[in-house]
Protein backbone atom coordinates (compact mmCIF):
# COMPACT_ATOMS: atom_id res chain seq x y z
CA UNK A 1 0.00 0.00 0.00
CA UNK A 2 1.03 3.76 -0.38
CA UNK A 3 -0.64 6.75 0.31
CA UNK A 4 -3.66 4.09 0.72
CA UNK A 5 -3.16 3.32 -2.60
CA UNK A 6 -2.58 -0.58 -3.45
CA UNK A 7 -0.54 -1.74 -6.09
CA UNK A 8 -3.15 -2.05 -8.70
CA UNK A 9 -4.13 1.42 -8.29
CA UNK A 10 -0.55 2.73 -8.56
CA UNK A 11 0.15 0.47 -11.98
CA UNK A 12 -3.28 1.99 -13.10
CA UNK A 13 -2.18 5.56 -12.35
CA UNK A 14 1.12 5.13 -13.22
CA UNK A 15 0.01 4.35 -16.86
CA UNK A 16 -2.71 7.49 -16.80
CA UNK A 17 0.29 9.69 -15.95
CA UNK A 18 2.97 8.11 -18.19
CA UNK A 19 0.28 8.49 -21.32
CA UNK A 20 -0.52 11.88 -20.70
CA UNK A 21 2.36 13.14 -19.85
CA UNK A 22 3.80 11.40 -23.10
CA UNK A 23 1.21 13.23 -25.38
CA UNK A 24 1.89 16.41 -23.79
CA UNK A 25 5.19 15.95 -24.69
CA UNK A 26 4.44 15.08 -28.30
CA UNK A 27 1.65 17.79 -28.79
CA UNK A 28 4.62 20.28 -27.87
CA UNK A 29 2.45 21.34 -24.38
CA UNK A 30 5.69 20.29 -22.72
CA UNK A 31 8.55 22.10 -25.10
CA UNK A 32 11.89 20.30 -25.42
CA UNK A 33 14.06 21.34 -23.16
CA UNK A 34 11.70 22.46 -20.28
CA UNK A 35 12.11 21.04 -17.00
CA UNK A 36 9.44 18.88 -15.82
CA UNK A 37 8.43 18.53 -11.55
CA UNK A 38 6.62 15.91 -9.99
CA UNK A 39 4.87 18.28 -7.80
CA UNK A 40 3.62 20.04 -10.46
CA UNK A 41 2.51 17.32 -12.86
CA UNK A 42 0.89 15.64 -9.75
CA UNK A 43 -1.30 18.56 -9.38
CA UNK A 44 -1.88 19.03 -13.16
CA UNK A 45 -3.23 15.23 -13.09
CA UNK A 46 -4.76 15.64 -9.43
CA UNK A 47 -3.00 12.46 -8.41
CA UNK A 48 -0.48 11.40 -6.29
CA UNK A 49 3.39 11.93 -6.83
CA UNK A 50 4.36 8.02 -6.39
CA UNK A 51 2.48 7.39 -9.91
CA UNK A 52 3.97 10.59 -11.50
CA UNK A 53 7.59 9.42 -10.15
CA UNK A 54 6.76 5.79 -11.78
CA UNK A 55 5.99 7.41 -14.94
CA UNK A 56 8.83 10.00 -14.70
CA UNK A 57 11.07 6.81 -14.31
CA UNK A 58 9.70 4.95 -17.45
CA UNK A 59 9.30 8.15 -19.63
CA UNK A 60 13.40 8.45 -18.94
CA UNK A 61 13.96 4.91 -19.98
CA UNK A 62 11.97 5.33 -23.17
CA UNK A 63 13.81 7.97 -23.81
CA UNK A 64 11.47 10.91 -24.00
CA UNK A 65 12.74 12.81 -21.46
CA UNK A 66 16.45 12.94 -19.96
CA UNK A 67 18.20 13.89 -16.70
CA UNK A 68 20.42 17.18 -17.05
CA UNK A 69 22.67 17.97 -14.38
CA UNK A 70 21.43 20.86 -12.15
CA UNK A 71 17.72 20.75 -13.73
CA UNK A 72 16.78 17.30 -12.76
CA UNK A 73 14.69 15.61 -15.41
CA UNK A 74 14.05 17.38 -18.74
CA UNK A 75 11.94 16.93 -21.77
CA UNK A 76 14.78 15.44 -24.03
CA UNK A 77 16.07 17.32 -26.92
CA UNK A 78 16.59 15.77 -30.66
CA UNK A 79 18.78 16.21 -33.42
CA UNK A 80 18.49 16.08 -37.25
CA UNK A 81 20.56 12.72 -37.27
CA UNK A 82 18.38 11.36 -33.91
CA UNK A 83 15.54 11.81 -36.55
CA UNK A 84 17.24 10.64 -39.42
CA UNK A 85 17.98 7.69 -37.35
CA UNK A 86 14.77 6.95 -35.52
CA UNK A 87 12.92 6.94 -39.33
CA UNK A 88 15.14 4.65 -40.93
CA UNK A 89 14.21 2.24 -37.79
CA UNK A 90 10.37 2.94 -38.00
CA UNK A 91 10.88 2.26 -41.98
CA UNK A 92 12.35 -0.93 -41.46
CA UNK A 93 10.54 -2.18 -38.36
CA UNK A 94 7.01 -0.93 -39.68
CA UNK A 95 7.09 -2.69 -43.22
CA UNK A 96 7.75 -6.17 -41.39
CA UNK A 97 4.59 -5.17 -39.37
CA UNK A 98 2.40 -4.28 -42.18
CA UNK A 99 3.77 -7.38 -43.73
CA UNK A 100 3.07 -9.44 -40.73
CA UNK A 101 -0.68 -8.02 -40.76
CA UNK A 102 -1.38 -8.97 -43.75
CA UNK A 103 -0.60 -12.71 -43.30
CA UNK A 104 -2.21 -12.88 -39.91
CA UNK A 105 -5.02 -10.64 -39.27
CA UNK A 106 -8.66 -12.06 -38.40
CA UNK A 107 -11.72 -11.40 -40.75
CA UNK A 108 -12.25 -8.77 -37.46
CA UNK A 109 -9.64 -6.93 -37.61
CA UNK A 110 -9.81 -6.76 -41.67
CA UNK A 111 -13.18 -5.28 -41.19
CA UNK A 112 -12.14 -2.86 -38.74
CA UNK A 113 -9.09 -1.50 -40.68
CA UNK A 114 -10.92 -0.85 -43.51
CA UNK A 115 -13.58 0.96 -41.61
CA UNK A 116 -10.79 2.91 -39.96
CA UNK A 117 -9.49 3.59 -43.30
CA UNK A 118 -12.97 5.07 -44.73
CA UNK A 119 -12.73 7.31 -41.16
CA UNK A 120 -9.02 8.61 -42.07
CA UNK A 121 -10.34 9.35 -45.69
CA UNK A 122 -13.40 11.08 -44.99
CA UNK A 123 -11.76 13.63 -42.03
CA UNK A 124 -9.45 14.29 -44.75
CA UNK A 125 -11.35 15.32 -47.58
CA UNK A 126 -13.17 17.75 -45.37
CA UNK A 127 -9.57 18.40 -43.79
CA UNK A 128 -10.89 18.31 -39.89
CA UNK A 129 -7.07 17.48 -38.81
CA UNK A 130 -8.41 16.67 -35.44
CA UNK A 131 -10.84 13.79 -36.67
CA UNK A 132 -8.29 12.48 -38.68
CA UNK A 133 -5.63 12.27 -35.66
CA UNK A 134 -8.11 10.56 -33.55
CA UNK A 135 -8.75 7.71 -36.68
CA UNK A 136 -5.00 7.58 -37.18
CA UNK A 137 -4.21 6.08 -33.69
CA UNK A 138 -6.41 3.09 -33.88
CA UNK A 139 -5.29 2.55 -37.76
CA UNK A 140 -1.94 2.03 -36.41
CA UNK A 141 -3.21 0.10 -32.87
CA UNK A 142 -5.05 -2.17 -35.43
CA UNK A 143 -1.86 -3.11 -37.86
CA UNK A 144 0.22 -3.56 -34.92
CA UNK A 145 -1.97 -6.19 -33.36
CA UNK A 146 -2.57 -8.29 -35.97
CA UNK A 147 1.00 -8.51 -37.10
CA UNK A 148 0.83 -10.60 -33.46
CA UNK A 149 4.43 -9.76 -32.39
CA UNK A 150 4.14 -7.83 -29.29
CA UNK A 151 8.25 -7.11 -29.11
CA UNK A 152 7.92 -5.16 -32.50
CA UNK A 153 4.05 -3.67 -31.24
CA UNK A 154 6.34 -2.24 -28.25
CA UNK A 155 9.46 -0.58 -30.31
CA UNK A 156 7.49 0.58 -32.79
CA UNK A 157 5.11 2.57 -30.25
CA UNK A 158 7.95 3.62 -28.61
CA UNK A 159 9.61 4.94 -31.88
CA UNK A 160 6.17 6.89 -32.71
CA UNK A 161 6.27 8.62 -29.44
CA UNK A 162 9.57 10.33 -29.62
CA UNK A 163 8.71 11.14 -33.13
CA UNK A 164 5.15 12.09 -32.79
CA UNK A 165 6.27 15.86 -32.42
CA UNK A 166 7.89 16.46 -35.88
CA UNK A 167 5.75 13.64 -37.78
CA UNK A 168 2.19 15.29 -37.00
CA UNK A 169 2.68 18.17 -38.45
CA UNK A 170 4.33 17.22 -41.43
CA UNK A 171 0.98 14.58 -41.91
CA UNK A 172 -1.35 17.16 -41.42
CA UNK A 173 0.01 19.93 -43.20
CA UNK A 174 -2.96 20.76 -46.30
CA UNK A 175 -0.47 19.72 -48.95
CA UNK A 176 0.49 15.62 -47.39
CA UNK A 177 -2.82 15.18 -45.56
CA UNK A 178 -4.67 13.61 -48.63
CA UNK A 179 -1.53 12.33 -50.30
CA UNK A 180 -0.52 10.15 -46.86
CA UNK A 181 -4.32 9.09 -46.08
CA UNK A 182 -4.48 7.67 -49.84
CA UNK A 183 -1.16 5.98 -48.34
CA UNK A 184 -2.50 4.92 -45.62
CA UNK A 185 -5.37 3.05 -47.90
CA UNK A 186 -3.29 1.48 -49.96
CA UNK A 187 -1.90 -0.23 -47.27
CA UNK A 188 -4.94 -0.89 -45.29
CA UNK A 189 -5.94 -2.12 -48.63
CA UNK A 190 -2.96 -4.91 -48.96
CA UNK A 191 -3.54 -6.24 -45.34
CA UNK A 192 -7.09 -6.50 -46.28
CA UNK A 193 -6.79 -8.61 -49.26
CA UNK A 194 -3.27 -10.60 -47.15
CA UNK A 195 -0.81 -9.26 -49.84
CA UNK A 196 2.52 -9.05 -47.62
CA UNK A 197 4.70 -8.27 -50.00
CA UNK A 198 2.81 -5.16 -51.08
CA UNK A 199 1.68 -4.29 -47.78
CA UNK A 200 5.31 -4.04 -46.78
CA UNK A 201 6.03 -2.42 -49.82
CA UNK A 202 3.32 0.02 -49.54
CA UNK A 203 3.92 0.75 -45.84
CA UNK A 204 7.81 1.38 -46.69
CA UNK A 205 6.33 4.11 -49.70
CA UNK A 206 4.16 5.19 -46.92
CA UNK A 207 7.36 6.52 -44.46
CA UNK A 208 9.92 6.97 -46.94
CA UNK A 209 7.36 10.16 -47.83
CA UNK A 210 5.97 10.85 -44.60
CA UNK A 211 10.31 11.11 -43.91
CA UNK A 212 10.46 13.50 -46.44
CA UNK A 213 8.13 15.70 -45.43
CA UNK A 214 8.70 15.86 -42.03
CA UNK A 215 13.50 16.57 -42.46
CA UNK A 216 11.78 19.07 -44.84
CA UNK A 217 9.80 20.97 -42.33
CA UNK A 218 12.78 20.29 -39.52
CA UNK A 219 15.23 21.95 -42.21
CA UNK A 220 13.18 24.54 -43.33
CA UNK A 221 11.06 25.63 -40.34
CA UNK A 222 12.53 24.33 -37.02
CA UNK A 223 16.39 24.19 -37.54
CA UNK A 224 16.63 27.55 -38.51
CA UNK A 225 14.68 28.80 -35.16
CA UNK A 226 15.62 26.40 -32.96
CA UNK A 227 19.53 25.39 -34.08
CA UNK A 228 20.62 21.75 -33.96
CA UNK A 229 18.75 20.48 -31.09
CA UNK A 230 15.32 21.02 -30.99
Amino acid sequence: MTNGLNNDDVASLTEKAYQAISTAIANLQFKPGEALKQDHLARWLSISRTPVREALRRLEQDGIIQTQPGRGLVVTELTLKDVEDMLEMLRLMDAHAAYLAARRRTAEQADRLAQVARALLAAAERHDVEAWSIADKPYHEIVLAASGNQLLRHTIEDLRRRLHRVTINSATRPDRLLECTHEHLKVADAIVRGDAEAAAELMQAHIDAMSMSALALIRTYILPVRGERF
